[in-house]
């Protein structure tokens, strides 16, 4: 079904001066911290007002999945409680937007094509625009779920759709991001649709509904954060690639509209294993060496032992991205610049490793690729009232949060398949 968000967030579109503010909450439940943040949705854009995040427990997830519904429910329970503590006047039944990672989880851009049965000087009206995009929607689904059971060989009523988002297109040649009162006849338009085996989000179900959430869209990570950079950049193409804990999330970006998304398991945790390993350390000591290696802050011999014991891990991180990838169709070459984001952006071997390897000696690169660490400052439309969110690791939670706005400032433009 087409979820309808314009009752909701009204406010976006309306043009009476005075409307009561509409808040919602962003999960981001990593593998390794649990992020959440509180925030108000305004017609200008998202405003951040607060931010909570907590450790997950080690045996609580693994590579984005959830493990164990009673550890991740309570950490996402002290989240929310850690987040309204920050809040005077406490909204009642706010609506969640959640983030989702993980192998299992499959992203991909689709162009969809539609004749249409109007006569082509009849521009579109509203009662068009909504059976064309039914239409659209309807089309991507069902190819979408039958390429991820043939892929992965589960059942196609085992798959559920979790949004589906029309990036753009073409009609009749000419470019458009909304459909009403154009004129035309074939339709071509470009979107980015996600789907998850339904067992994979069986536990985030079940942890809303025993906490009471009110799950309003489950959104795809890299997604989020590519469409969070593009949005308000025409033409923007990039390569994103958020590290976290469990997995490390890549994001293609083309003229800001077609958006593709691989998410492998390999993320930096398997780097704090190696150093504990190495080191003969406990996890969360090997993890605290881990970030102040990060930072710059270990005397410089331990820095040296803890780059070399990492050299292996990095270079077959290196070549695992590569391999992703790789997976990704573009059209003519690999966008040049690299944006770099989630908690393990700030690990020197790996920026030092993205700049120095041979991207264009196994993928179609013109020039090779320059990095950039990304930031919530440079999300569209996110205002950030808390002065908090300056880490790489800020920009996921934030860009989930963004996604929100996008849902209600283009209700028809978004399928959530719950």
């Amino acid at each position: 079904m087409i979820y309808s968000f314009m009752g909701i967030f009204s406010f976006l579109g309306t043009k009476k001066k005075q409307q009561q503010p509409t808040h919602a909450i962003a999960l981001d439940i990593g593998t390794e911290v649990a992020k959440g943040l509180f925030f108000e949705l305004t017609p200008a854009g998202t405003v951040i007002k607060a931010s909570y995040y907590i450790k997950q427990p080690l045996e609580a997830m693994q590579a984005g999945r959830i493990i164990n519904e009673k550890l991740v429910e309570s950490t996402v329970s002290m989240v929310l409680d850690g987040l309204m503590r920050q809040v005077k006047d406490r909204p009642k039944n706010l609506p969640v937007i959640l983030g989702i990672a993980g192998e299992m989880i499959n992203g991909v851009a689709i162009n969809a094509n539609i004749e249409r049965l109007r006569k082509p000087d009849m521009p579109i009206d509203p009662s068009e625009e909504k059976q064309l995009l039914s239409e659209l929607f309807e089309q991507v689904a069902t190819e979408g779920k039958a390429q991820l059971a043939e892929k992965t060989g589960i059942p196609e009523d085992k798959i559920m759709v979790l949004n589906i988002t029309l990036t753009g297109g073409y009609i009749d040649g000419k470019p458009f991001k909304v459909l009403e009162g154009l004129q035309g006849r074939y339709l071509s338009a470009s979107l980015y649709a996600s789907f998850a085996p339904v067992q994979v989000t069986q536990g985030i179900f079940n942890i809303a509904s025993r906490l009471g959430l009110d799950i309003k869209g489950i959104i795809v990570q890299p997604y989020a954060v590519a469409s969070a950079l593009a949005q308000d950049n025409i033409g923007f193409s990039g390569i994103i690639i958020d590290i976290g804990g469990g997995t490390t999330d890549i994001a293609v970006v083309n003229k800001g509209i077609d958006i593709q998304t691989q998410m492998i398991a390999f993320g930096g945790r398997a780097f704090t294993q190696r150093i504990a390993k190495e080191f003969s350390l406990s996890y969360n000591i090997a993890e605290e060496q881990k970030i102040k290696y990060s930072a710059g802050i270990l005397e410089s011999g331990l820095a040296s032992r803890i780059r070399e014991a990492l050299q292996q891990d990095v270079r077959l991180w290196l070549d695992t991205v590569r391999t992703a990838l790789a997976k990704i169709h573009v059209e003519d070459t690999y966008p040049e610049v690299i944006y770099l984001c989630g908690g393990g952006a700030m690990l020197p071997d790996l920026q030092d490793g993205i700049l120095s390897y041979p991207w264009s000696k196994f993928l179609e690169f013109k020039h090779h690729p320059k990095l950039q660490i990304a930031s919530v400052s440079k999300l569209d439309k996110i205002f950030d009232n808390t002065g908090q969110l300056n880490h790489p690791y800020d920009v996921t939670p934030a860009a989930i949060a963004h996604y929100m706005y996008e849902l209600a400032k283009r209700p028809l433009y978004n399928y959530v398949g719950f």
